[in-house]
């Protein structure tokens, strides 16, 4: 496979009010997988006010919603990344990701690993354990959501793996925006992949998010960039570039495992 083309969907939240989230939503992803992306990726927590401190956001991980989204994934054959939601499971509440096949097959369901207390996540929520691998036509891709990607051990993990997207849902503060630009250049640079990141954008009376999608390719350059608005973009990403960046300048090859495994 030569190009993956991605969808980033960049979302405002309507603050309380989730089941109007949940419905305006619904119909911005429609439209966009109706434009024909490969995949489609939304921002962390949409479904819920932030910062976390009401139930009343949890959507529970049987509800009817999620057959519509995969409904839609089938009609326009497109990997749908959710980002992420508030999620009440039977095992705890969760700050959960899942993934929808455009053939019907498995979900896949990541949750979140590190809960992020500038949001009081941790007050209603629980971490996650495991990791965020998929394929999508032959390709390994990663997910990690938001201040999981502070954590170079996922992403690194991710990479020995396979990996050569990674996908990061965001819901990150409009006054920290510049850890989230670095960030993601940073873990494109170091691993050698596709980074795709898309953030919230919406301003509350506590918080405020602050956009600023971003897409990076393998060797750190910034292939697409938005604004704070909400908005939909799509970017072709050339898969050959992974190959040709790790032949280039040999950091991956050169990794020295055995050594680092003394100081950890």
């Amino acid at each position: 496979m030569e190009g993956l083309r991605v969808g980033l969907l960049q979302l405002d939240v309507y603050h309380g009010n989730p089941v109007r989230n949940q419905r305006k939503a619904f119909e911005r992803i429609e439209r966009a997988a109706r434009s024909g992306p490969r995949v489609l990726l939304l921002p962390e927590l949409w479904n819920a006010t932030c910062p976390l401190t009401s139930s009343k956001s949890l959507l529970d991980e049987r509800d009817v919603f999620f057959d519509s989204l995969r409904s839609v994934a089938i009609r326009y054959g497109t990997w749908i990344i959710t980002g992420s939601m508030a999620v009440s499971t039977s095992r705890g509440n969760r700050n959960r990701c899942n993934i929808f096949a455009p053939d019907g097959g498995k979900e896949i369901v990541y949750d979140k690993v590190h809960l992020y207390p500038g949001l009081k996540e941790p007050n209603l929520l629980e971490p996650g354990s495991s990791l965020g691998v998929f394929e999508i036509d032959g390709v390994i891709c990663g997910v990690m959501i938001c201040f999981d990607m502070e954590f170079p051990e996922i992403s690194r993990a991710l990479v020995s793996r396979g990996a050569w997207v990674f996908f990061v849902p965001g819901a990150w503060k409009g006054r920290y925006i510049r850890l989230w630009r670095t960030l993601l250049v940073a873990r494109a640079i170091e691993n050698q992949v596709f980074v795709v990141g898309v953030n919230r954008c919406d301003q509350g009376k506590e918080v405020s998010f602050g956009g600023q999608s971003m897409v990076v390719d393998p060797y750190g350059d910034v292939m697409l960039h938005m604004d704070q608005r909400p908005g939909y973009e799509e970017v072709l990403l050339d898969l050959g570039l992974v190959e040709k960046a790790r032949k280039e300048h040999s950091v991956l090859s050169s990794r020295r495992p055995e050594v680092y495994r003394r100081w950890f």
